[in-house]
């Protein structure tokens, strides 16, 4: 009676490169997907996350531009 279509599979974690079981041992990329430890790297996957810019704004975000008040000379 109970088949294995009538309830929907979940909790099985599988690499987004190469559709392996990862289980518990999954990594969560910044691009939002699951990979095993053989493509959890952003060399190893096509990774959509763009870091540079990531780095770019992080830079800009901790270091404000600083500009003194102009002096006015006598």
């Amino acid at each position: 009676m109970s088949s294995s279509s009538d309830r929907p599979r979940s909790g099985v974690n599988r690499c987004s490169g190469c559709r392996r079981k990862v289980g518990l041992t999954g990594f969560r990329c910044r691009c939002g997907e699951l990979f095993c430890a053989e493509h959890r790297y952003t060399d190893r996957h096509l990774c959509s996350y763009d870091y540079k810019a990531a780095g770019r704004e992080a830079i800009a975000r901790e270091n404000p531009v600083v500009k003194a008040a102009k002096i006015v000379r006598v």
